[in-house]
Order: structure tokens, then sequence, then C-alpha cells
């Protein structure tokens, strides 16, 4: 511990290190005046300073702040040593920085309990100052790992420009970091698609996934991809890179270049809502699927629904931290809650909304991210769209044995063929939709015998996907040929299946559009997409042209 001694008197000087040094504190440093005691300070930062009062040159009383501001953040301890005796001149010493004070001639065990008193508690400001150095260097690292990232999620998560005037939305992270995500692009099609999602928790640890979704989200859109495929991509990329307890919720949408045809995925997000020019209520858009990034690929569902919307519809999405939000009596704003809001005002804002929301909290903190997005249905116009076609003819045959109908997903691969070998990229989401209904249904009718009714009950769908791949795994002997051509001159693409089933007559086919049409799917949205579609050959057989 360094002591310096200030004292104009040698004699003083001398019998308080003789003291110090009886006491084990050898390493001190004497000052005739407070001039000298500055200079030698500087030099080497004392620990503690017995300091007189009367002194030349520069006295105790002006020595003292001096000192203490060369001592910096770190408490140094001065105590005086006085013959004063004037409690207003002792009073003084304390004023102008003294930590204590001890009367001449000095007590030696006074003074020495004193000098350890005041010691401890400059060890321990030393440490406290270490400590603070430490946290503030861990915080200056903190916040440009932040700005880093910041700055990648800037860029990779960018909105397309051109979408804007389309979609309304308000984006609110409860920390820095968002842990809801909302995308938009355009598709070579001229529609547009459009994202809203949340992971579990909120900041920086649970926005982290949004990089993959985003790049792969984009990506895909490019490509035209239909929403069955971007979700079944997006839950094998997730399930990869999120920790078991992580997932991510999300509603994707996709938008046609009129604006009025509307598919929908819902996984694990709250009801999407669509209202009329009027603000009433016509359509919710209910969760029907888990959350991506937790279901293993074979058991992962991707029905999309479908709807056909008005000019002048208005469709919501929101994240569920938006109807969470609770007020000050402790009452939550819920699902209804904020559908009220949006019927009472049709025209309401998405900035609005969130300004009611914060008014709704009131002297409440919000606990997560606030997040909603509303498009009004409309034509695309200012949307690209892709129509640069093959000038090459193409014919493709793909014939399928029950071995290859197990495990193979002949769909994508022949889209994928289309869309990459033709320069199909705009009508990729139509045609797999299209296909897959036809072949699904082929597979399912045809040659599996399902009975569509079974979706009618609570348990539906689980029961139907069961008792399909229960007759899929005993399948044998069956076939299904898919045959594929595409005429330039014609711009037409002509598409058939024919399967080894025994077929239906036309009362079954009957009851098969009417069936899957309550689910948003099946022979219907076919006949939407294609130019014509014909059954033959006793249901075995379909033909379906696409104009492109």
């Amino acid at each position: 511990m360094r002591i310096l001694v200030v004292d104009d008197d040698p004699i003083n000087r001398f019998l308080l290190i003789n003291m110090l040094e009886q006491q084990g504190y050898v390493d001190t440093y004497e000052a005739e005046d407070g001039r000298v005691a500055i200079e030698l300070a500087k030099q080497i930062q004392p620990d503690l300073v017995l300091l007189d009062v009367v002194m030349p040159e520069i006295d105790g009383y002006e020595a003292a702040p001096i000192l203490k501001r060369i001592s910096g953040d770190i408490y140094l301890p001065i105590i005086f040593i006085t013959a004063l005796e004037d409690q207003a001149e002792l009073a003084r010493c304390l004023e102008v920085g003294g930590d204590d004070f001890v009367a001449k001639p000095f007590d030696k065990v006074i003074l020495s309990a004193k000098i350890r008193a005041h010691s401890r508690t400059r060890i321990l400001s030393q440490r406290a100052f270490e400590q603070n150095k430490q946290l503030s260097f861990y915080q200056s690292a903190v916040e440009r790992e932040h700005r880093i990232v910041e700055h990648i999620f800037a860029n990779a998560l960018a909105i397309d420009d051109s979408l804007t005037s389309y979609i309304d939305y308000s984006l609110n992270p409860a920390t820095t970091f968002n842990g809801d995500l909302f995308l938009m692009s355009t598709s070579p099609s001229g529609g547009m698609y459009f994202l809203l999602g949340d992971f579990t928790g909120h900041g920086l640890a649970s926005s982290i996934g949004a990089l993959p979704v985003s790049q792969g989200f984009n990506a895909m859109s490019k490509k035209g991809l239909s929403l069955m495929e971007m979700a079944e991509t997006l839950n094998k990329t997730l399930l990869l890179l999120l920790p078991d307890d992580m997932f991510f919720a999300a509603i994707i949408v996709e938008v046609d270049a009129s604006g009025q045809r509307i598919d929908v995925w819902n996984g694990g997000m709250p009801s999407m809502i669509l209202q009329n020019a009027d603000g009433e209520v016509i359509k919710h858009f209910y969760s029907r699927h888990m959350s991506l990034g937790i279901l293993e690929p074979e058991d992962f569902e991707v029905t999309v629904e479908r709807h056909q919307a008005d000019y002048g519809d208005r469709l919501t999405c929101f994240s569920d931290g938006l109807v969470e939000i609770v007020n000050t009596e402790d009452v939550m704003l819920g699902d209804q809650g904020l559908e009220n809001w949006l019927i009472a005002e049709p025209s309401i804002s998405s900035k609005k909304i969130v300004e009611k929301a914060y008014e709704y909290l009131g002297s409440t903190e919000s606990l997560d991210d606030l997040t909603i997005a509303s498009y009004i249905c409309q034509p695309l116009r200012g949307v690209n769209q892709d129509q640069s076609l093959s000038n090459i003819p193409l014919k493709l045959v793909n014939q399928l044995s029950a071995d290859e109908i197990k495990i193979s997903e002949p769909i994508s691969v022949l889209v994928n063929v289309l869309a990459n070998q033709l320069s199909m990229f705009s009508f990729h989401s139509a045609f797999f939709t299209a296909f897959s209904e036809l072949y699904n249904n082929a597979l399912d009718h045809g040659i599996l015998r399902l009975d569509s009714s079974l979706k009618d009950t609570e348990d539906g769908f689980f029961d139907y996907f069961n008792h399909r791949m229960e007759k899929l795994e005993a399948l044998q002997e069956a076939s299904i040929v898919i045959t594929t051509e595409f005429k330039p001159k014609e711009r037409r693409l002509y598409f058939q299946i024919k399967d080894s089933g025994q077929g239906f007559d036309d009362s079954q086919l009957s009851d098969i559009q009417d069936m899957e049409q309550s689910y948003g799917r099946g022979i219907p949205l076919v006949k939407a997409l294609c130019e014509s579609l014909e059954y033959s050959e006793g249901g075995t057989k379909v033909n379906a042209v696409f104009a492109l």
C-alpha cells in the first residue's frame, strides 16, 4: 500500500513514516508541501494520503481536492493530520475532500485503526472500478455485436418496396431485436407472397432464425413456389436449425395478380381475419397446422386454404403478442377485442391499431412483440410478371409402380423440371397446386379408395391420413402414369394422369367435388386454375389443359 505523507515539518514527517514502517507500511513517500505532494501523486498514484493543513505555497485545503481529482474514479482516502481545534476549520477539512482527521500530537493506535479502515474502502473501490471497467468493455463489445447484427438484419430482412403500397404493416419489438418476422415478395406470376411469423420468445435469441427463413422465403418466392412447398421447405430447415424448445409459428399468404385469389397456410398463428368493405367479418383463416420446426417431414401437413375475395375486402393478420396484451385491470385484449376494433373502424391503419394497443396497456408494459399487417384486395398492377417461356416443345412420361408410389414425390420433381428447364417460374405455384390435387385424387380415391367423408368428423383429418398411411403401406400392385406435354406454339401445357384404380361414376365425382370444395381444395380448385379439365375411362384418367 502506497502512503503519501505531506507535512512542512520534517520531524512530523519522520514520526509518521517511522510509525507506518513499524505497522508494516514500508511503501511510504513524503512531501514538504502541497505543490510537491501533487507532483508526486501524479507519479506514484498513492493509496492513502496523510495531509497537514497549514503549509507554505499550497496548503492542505487547496491540495486535497486536487489530489482527489488525480485519483479519478477510485476512492483516495485523505486523512488530515492537524493541530487545529476550531470546529469550523475541522469541518472545512471534510468539505474540501478530506475523509477523516487526526489531531496533533497524533495517537498511534487511533491513526493505525483509521488507516486500516480507509485502506479497506480503497481496496473495495479499486475492485469496483476494475469490475466497472470490465463491464464497460463487455457492454461495448455487446453493443458493437448488436450493431453488426442489426446491420445484417436490416439488409437481409429488407421489405420489397414495390409492395409497400399494397400492404399496411407495423412491427413493434419488445426489445432491440424482433422475435416477430414480416416478409413480402413478388411472385413471377405477377402476384405476391407475404409471411408473418413469430419465433418462440423475443429478443436476439428468438430472432436469430429470421435469417434462414428470410433467405429461404425470398429464394422460393423468386421461383414462384407454392405455399405447400414453402411451408414444407421452411419446416425442414428450422427442424435442423432450431433447438427443441424453439419453434416458428407462421402465416404464409399468396395473392394472385388479380389481387382476389388468396391462398393461406396458417401454422400456430392467431386466425387471420377477412372483412368486406363495410367492415363485416366474412371469414377467419384459422390455424390448421403445427408451427414450423416441430414435426418431422413425414408428419408435416401442408394443406392450403383458398378464397376468392372481392375488391375492397380487407385481410388482416397479427402476432399473438398483440392480442395477449393486458391492461391495468389485468384484462387481456384477446382476439375478439382486436376484431371489435377492426369492425368499429374498417379503414383503421396498422399504426393506429398499435397506438390503441399501447393505450389499452396503460401503465403496464408489453411483454411480447406487437406485429400486424393488412392487405386491401385490389389488382396488383405494379408487380412484375415473368412471361418468358421456352420455345422448345417437351413431352415427359412418368410411370410409377406401387413401390415407387410409396416413396416418391413425383409432382415436386415434375414441376421443378418445368419451371427450371422451360422458364415457367410464373406458373410454378399453379402447376404444383393443380398437379398435386389431381395426383392425390388419383392416389387417394382411385387407387386407395379413401372416403373424403372421413374429414367431416372433429378428428377427421387425423383419421383420414392415418387410414391413408395404412392403405399406402399395404399397397402391392398399382400404377400411375403421368404425361406432361408442352406445346410452345399453342402456349399450352397438357397434363394427364392415368391410374390403375377402379375409377368412379359421375355421381361419385360429384360427391368428391362437393366434399373437397368444403376444404378449399380439390376438383373445383383445379378447374379454377386450368383452361379445361376432363375425366374419362370411368374416372381412371384425367386430362387438364393450362393456358400459358
